[in-house]
């Protein structure tokens, strides 16, 4: 049909994308569209075939939309709005219709829109380059989706009905949407694209990836960026499924997985730190009286933990009968500052600097302990180019950091 020819999308491609992108799961949109799983899926593949994009790949939060995707998504959920908004104006108009969004279709709204504007069955069949057979068939289908005729017969041709101006506007509004799209995912050609989703393991160097992911959205806004936090064994595993690109925390060196490789992007060095004016500060303080108070540390398996509990055991030292334990630096360092418990946390020189100027530093007879922190990733996986640049980002932070 000449009409339809600018349209890579149909209305039932449109829908899937919408059902994908909300649910983001293909079971789960399947469920909400009443389809299989795998009809689904074969729907997705052939709106991608259609556009020449990927739209959806496989994330720690299910199915995640690639970088064309996002723009696909954006523009579908705008025709989504619009036929939502049409079975409304139509229901108010008194039609009873079924579901407008599961029912309608491209040729509908052609047709519908050439029989109103030429007032003959005949006459549209020309304009669209249908046999006029095929134009009635498709009448048929509208006025079974409306469960009235759209058009009244006369002498002198076809007489809209209501339902045809809401109709037509709709299809003038969905055609506008949806020839944004071409335009819209060329402009992606010579963008850097793709995901950067990044693990972050608990008490580690957290403030690089902020400030990576700042130069990327600056100079790099089609690439998508996450972060995520979770166990080691958690992540480690989220990478192998390639949910996630990277992870960043402390290396775990010879315990290292045989599928994974570590890089070393800085150390970090284990710090006693309590409340400004706490008993203990300003002051060289055993371990063993250290080891009276009560502690807020990492979650038990995490190297830090295993440090302090080693520790403790090497010196034959008690553990603390109070501790608390906190997944993140930004509550770990608010619990120390609300109570009269010690922190033990990890910083690097520059993170150092910038945290005693609200906590104090308890200075012990404990052995300096330095961790490497850096990066994990799958071992023999290439690069994408947003990686690469990624990693270009984080390593030039370091230096300006010291």
């Amino acid at each position: 049909m000449a009409g339809q020819d600018p349209i890579l999308l149909s209305l039932k491609q449109i829908r899937a994308v919408v059902a994908v992108a909300g649910n983001a799961s293909l079971a789960r949109a399947g469920e909400s569209l009443n389809i299989s799983q795998s009809s689904l899926s074969r729907i997705i593949h052939d709106a991608e075939g259609a556009l020449g994009h990927r739209l959806f790949q496989r994330g720690w939060s299910g199915m995640e939309p690639t970088s064309a995707g996002a723009i696909v998504i954006r523009h579908c959920l705008h025709m989504a709005g619009a036929v939502a908004e049409a079975q409304d104006s139509l229901q108010a108009a008194g039609y009873r219709l079924r579901d407008l969004a599961y029912h309608l279709t491209w040729p509908m709204l052609e047709v519908a829109t050439a029989v109103s504007a030429s007032g003959h069955v005949s006459q549209a069949a020309g304009v669209l380059g249908m046999p006029q057979p095929n134009v009635s068939r498709v009448l048929a289908q509208l006025a079974a989706m409306l469960g009235e005729h759209p058009f009244l017969r006369h002498a002198k041709g076809m007489a809209a009905t209501l339902a045809v101006p809401i109709l037509c506007d709709l299809r003038e509004k969905l055609r506008s949407e949806a020839l944004q799209i071409p335009s819209a995912l060329a402009a992606l050609t010579g963008m850097l694209v793709g995901r950067i989703a990044v693990g972050i393991l608990p008490f580690s160097e957290q403030d690089i990836v902020v400030e990576t992911f700042a130069i990327l959205l600056r100079d790099h806004p089609h690439v998508r960026l996450q972060a995520v936090t979770g166990s080691y064994g958690a992540l480690s595993e989220a990478l192998r499924r390639g949910e996630i690109d990277v992870i960043i925390g402390p290396l775990r060196g010879g315990a290292l997985s045989a599928h994974l490789e570590e890089r070393v992007l800085l150390e970090e060095v284990l710090t006693f730190i309590a409340r400004p004016g706490h008993p203990l500060a300003g002051r060289p303080v055993s371990l063993v009286d250290l080891a009276k108070e009560g502690f807020v540390v990492g979650p038990y398996g995490t190297p830090t933990r295993q440090f302090f509990e080693s520790l403790l055991l090497e010196h034959d030292v008690p553990p603390p009968a109070r501790i608390c334990e906190m997944v993140t630096f930004p509550l770990a360092e608010r619990m120390v500052m609300e109570s009269e418990s010690i922190g033990l946390l990890t910083y690097s020189p520059r993170k150092r600097a910038v945290v005693e100027r609200h906590v104090a530093i308890i200075e012990t007879d404990m052995p300096e302990s330095r961790r490497a922190i850096g990066l994990t990733t799958l071992k023999g996986k290439p690069s994408s180019a947003a990686q690469e640049v990624f990693l270009a980002a984080i390593t030039g932070i370091l230096p300006a950091g010291g």
